[in-house]
């Protein structure tokens, strides 16, 4: 593994370890929580990039990422709980926000914050224990095996 490969990984465990503590802090998730989880899932997702180009190409730095998944060919090799974890975090992605949200009225929640607290302590929970083993199967057994990596499609 290439060391800025190693460091996407790195930056993904690092990610997936703040949403973790936000949860256990508060024993719920909020935005921050939220916006971490889903860069955990990006940075596993740009790791397999990166391991192939050993940089991140401009073309590659949408936060799109089960588009990204698609492009590259990872989609096809990850698990069905895996791609419904991708799925499932691709909606909390904090940099889109749904077209039709206006300006809210001072002090009402804008629909990413609602979309955070619409879901209950058990299905962060879910998530949270499926983060790690989504960044484990891309270090492991896509990154770290030479025929799955092969497979991909650049």
């Amino acid at each position: 593994m290439q060391p800025e490969t190693a460091r996407w990984l790195d930056e993904s465990r690092g990610s997936f370890g703040t949403a973790q503590s936000q949860f256990n802090d508060t024993s719920s998730m909020d935005v921050t929580g939220a916006g971490a989880l889903f860069m955990s899932a990006e940075y596993a997702v740009k790791a397999v990039i990166v391991e192939h180009y050993s940089f991140l190409p401009p073309h590659f730095k949408s936060h799109r990422i089960v588009n990204l998944s698609h492009q590259i060919g990872l989609w096809s090799q990850l698990p069905p709980d895996l791609r419904s974890h991708l799925a499932d975090m691709a909606l909390l992605d904090p940099n889109v926000r749904d077209p039709r949200e206006t300006r809210p009225t001072r002090g009402a929640p804008r629909a990413y914050e609602s979309l955070v607290s619409s879901s209950s302590n058990a299905e962060w929970q879910q998530r949270l224990t499926t983060a790690p083993r989504f960044i484990q199967y891309i270090e492991r057994d896509v990154i770290g095996t030479p025929a799955a990596f092969g497979k991909l499609t650049f």
